[in-house]
Order: structure tokens, then sequence, then C-alpha cells
């Protein structure tokens, strides 16, 4: 069995109640390949414009740094919980590094006439429209439903099937389809970004 399957990850989950960090750092090493795995889907399909000034371990790393004062105040139930609680952490070091990529433009608009270490500025540039539109989708994962979210998250960031989703949840494959779509059709109206996310 390989170390970061399920019953792996649920095992050393069940000691967070008794043991410290080293049990939390466990999990998140054992976790690792996975998340990284998340996070390449994330960034690749979200997030395009960040590939050119950040690569998938330096998002990890951040991630990894958030993660773990998060596991110390609160104690993801199952693997799924804990790759939810992930995902989130994933969309805020990506949106942050986001804010930052914007702030370094900025300053170096201002600062145009020192040109050492300079960038070019097509790598540099992120599309507007289509900046605004995932970072209000992302924002908004956040905002749905529970039982959308749960939908959600589960088929979109860890790309459980829907059969699985409904024997997790404990509904029939039918209310997963059903929270899917509703899910979809909140966090986002713009019917291009739509396809993307279907």
């Amino acid at each position: 069995m390989p170390a970061d399957s399920s019953v792996e990850l649920q095992q050393l989950i069940d000691r967070f109640p008794l043991e410290g960090t080293e049990v939390r750092r466990e999990l998140l090493e054992r976790a690792m390949e996975r998340l990284r795995r998340l996070t390449a889907k994330i960034l690749g399909q979200s997030f395009p414009a960040l590939h050119l000034i950040h690569d998938v371990d330096s998002v990890v790393n951040e991630t990894w740094m958030r993660l773990l004062p998060a596991l110390e105040k609160t104690e993801p139930q199952t693997v799924q919980d804990f790759f939810r609680l992930a995902a989130h952490k994933i969309r805020h070091v990506l949106l942050d590094m986001v804010e930052r990529g914007k702030h370094l433009n900025q300053e170096r608009s201002m600062n145009s006439f020192d040109t050492s270490n300079a960038i070019d500025p097509s790598q540099m540039t992120f599309d507007p429209a289509q900046l605004i539109m995932w970072n209000e989708f992302h924002q908004r994962v956040g905002s749905l439903e529970e039982d959308e979210r749960k939908v959600f998250e589960m088929h979109y960031y860890l790309e459980i099937p829907k059969s699985q989703i409904a024997q997790v949840l404990n509904i029939s494959r039918t209310k997963v389809s059903q929270l899917w779509i509703q899910a979809t059709e909140r966090l986002v109206g713009n019917s291009s970004l739509l396809d993307q996310v279907q």
C-alpha cells in the first residue's frame, strides 16, 4: 500500500487528538506528492500566468508553511477534509502571489529607468478580465453552501469521481450531480469559464 494512500493518511489523522506537531508533519510529508499534483492542477488551470514566475514547488513550500499552523488550530476528521483545507490554503497562496506580482509590476513601472535585473514586461502581464474572473471564482468557493462546497471541492480539486463522492457523503449519484451543477452555476456566470470548470 502506498505511503500516501488514503488509508495511511487517515491513520495519521486519527492520531491527531493524542499526538502533537510531529504527526502533523508526518502527514504533510506523506501527502507531499498528492499536494504537488493538487497544486499543479490549480496553478495550471486557474493561474496560468503565474507559471512564468513561480513553479509548483515554490507554491507547495509556501502552502506547507501555512498548513502546519492551520493543522494545529483545526483537526480534519477525514482525508477529504484535509485536502479541502489544503486546496483552500493553495488558493490563498496563489491569490497572494498574484497580488505580489501586481505590486511588483507597479513598482517597476514607477522605476522604469532602472534597467538592472529587468524582467520582460510581457512575462509579468496578467489578463485583467481573466484574472478578475479566477480571483472571484476561487474566493466564492468558500462561500458555497456546505453540501455544494463539499461536492465541488472533492470533484474539482481532489479529482474524486462523482460515484465515490456519493458513497463518501452517503447521498445518491443524482444528488451529487445536482449539487455539482448548483455549485458551478453559483461560482461562474461566464460561459467560457464554466466550460473550463466542467
